[in-house]
């Protein structure tokens, strides 16, 4: 029985930053400021998933692992007072929580380093142990920043527990050519597209590619999101596009995170697929006008229907 709308197995990190007036280059040094060594409302992409979409409003339980310090302990609190199941989220005996060092550069744009910590820990075998718990949610999200083989294994369970698998497949890892059977939704960057697809990309405009992605690996539904420039989606077996909400990026870490959990819980609540997208860029919109860390930027309902509602877009502005 279906009794919580979105369960996500993946990672949690904290974060590190630093601000810069630009990005190094390789083996370039360049000066930083505004140096903070512990931001706990940041997350990885698993708990940044989980975060935005409890506070979206959605039933959302997050699987994972974290170390026994006081870091993880602290985010841990705050994912439970967003109304996020963390129960089973276990604590790894030796290894830390995980933490990524993000440089930032005025425009918002970053480059991030992760050490994934407790979260190596989250194996095959972990996943298939909570199956009971991936199976009572309607949605089953996951990424590549906990171990490939547990990310596969959280969509592989969903499938067979009738339960939708979303996945993002980022950082990229190699794939063999069975690995994203089973999955439901595919919600790959334009990088990681290119990436899939290899050479068969070569030319390729943006419908021509979600359906080429979906054709090489078998998949129904494929997300494309490209920034700046809006998402176009294969779905179902037709092309679907939505352009981005023109806004001024101030930080993007988290934003695909962000876009992920929006579209999830828009199609929790049945939402067609047009709309879905157009409620979860407005979510990563919101996201990316805002200064701090990804936690801190997502909305709750109320922002995101004043979002939209501002772009002419109240028929949108009913989400519960």
């Amino acid at each position: 029985m279906r009794t919580s709308d979105i369960v996500v197995v993946g990672s949690h990190v904290y974060g590190s930053y630093i601000d810069c007036d630009r990005l190094p280059r390789p083996g370039e040094t360049v000066s930083g400021s505004n140096y903070r060594a512990c931001v706990l409302d940041d997350g990885g992409k698993g708990s940044n998933q989980a975060l935005c979409s409890a506070r979206l409003g959605a039933s959302t339980t997050l699987v994972g692992m974290i170390g026994s310090d006081e870091p993880g302990q602290a985010a841990m609190g705050m994912l439970a007072s967003e109304g996020c199941d963390v129960s089973h989220v276990a604590r790894h005996p030796v290894l830390p929580t995980g933490v990524s060092v993000a440089l930032i550069e005025p425009s918002g744009m970053s480059v991030i380093v992760t050490d994934p910590g407790a979260n190596t820990g989250v194996t095959a075998e972990f996943v298939e142990a909570n199956r009971d718990v991936i199976a009572r949610h309607r949605f089953c999200l996951t990424q590549f920043e906990i171990p490939l083989a547990a990310a596969l294994k959280a969509a592989r369970i969903a499938s067979e527990e009738g339960v939708r698998a979303m996945v993002t497949p980022g950082p990229m890892q190699p794939l063999g050519r069975d690995d994203l059977d089973g999955i439901d939704i595919l919600i790959p960057n334009e990088t990681e597209t290119m990436e899939l697809l290899g050479s068969e990309a070569d030319g390729l405009k943006p419908a021509e590619l979600v359906r080429a992605l979906a054709g090489r690996w078998g998949l129904h539904n494929v997300v494309m999101t490209q920034g700046s420039r809006g998402v176009v989606c294969f779905w179902e077996g037709q092309v679907v596009g939505v352009p981005a909400f023109e806004v001024e990026a101030r930080n993007t870490i988290g934003a695909g995170d962000g876009f992920a959990a929006a579209l999830a819980s828009a199609l929790c609540r049945k939402m067609e697929i047009e709309d879905a997208l157009i409620f979860a860029s407005a979510v990563s919109a919101i996201a990316v006008m805002h200064p701090g860390a990804p936690w801190s930027s997502y909305p709750g309902p109320e922002a995101a229907h004043a979002f939209l509602a501002s772009r002419g877009l109240a028929r949108l502005a009913h989400f519960n």
